[in-house]
């Protein structure tokens, strides 16, 4: 097990527009996080990224460990999520209110060939990870 961290930097929605899959593994959520710019709700995850059909194909996608998103609508769909996995692509929507800027939002993924490869590669990935030994007793 890792400690969830913001190693990763910050998710930007718009290098992740055109994405074929993201698979967002999520660790964390604070409520209402302090920040400069004042409170924000924020979610920590590891997040995949399949931007092309051939990363997809080759299960070679690009990895960013502990990814603070800080996106409003983003941030507040994964709260619930907080360790568990979701598969995504994310896109904007108008706004609703003039003059306001369009919204970030994710959008389920529904074609069961791109789920079947992106669980095929997490199962791959997870197969080969080092396995990890129990912490030995102090006692």
């Amino acid at each position: 097990m890792d400690i969830p961290s913001a190693s990763g930097g910050w998710f930007k929605p718009l290098e992740a527009k055109d994405a074929v899959a993201i698979l967002l593994e999520v660790t964390g959520y604070d409520r209402r996080r302090p920040t400069p710019n004042g409170p924000k709700d924020s979610a920590v995850a590891d997040v995949t990224v399949f931007k092309t059909p051939d990363q997809l194909k080759n299960l070679t996608p690009e990895v960013a460990r502990g990814q603070r998103i800080e996106q409003t609508v983003l941030a507040r769909d994964l709260e619930t999520v907080v360790g568990n996995a979701v598969l995504v692509t994310v896109t904007q929507v108008p706004a609703k209110k003039p003059g306001a800027h369009p919204a970030w939002v994710w959008r389920q993924i529904t074609d069961i060939s791109i789920r079947n490869q992106v669980i095929a590669y997490a199962a791959q990935r997870d197969a080969s990870a080092p396995s990890t030994t129990p912490a030995p007793s102090f006692d």
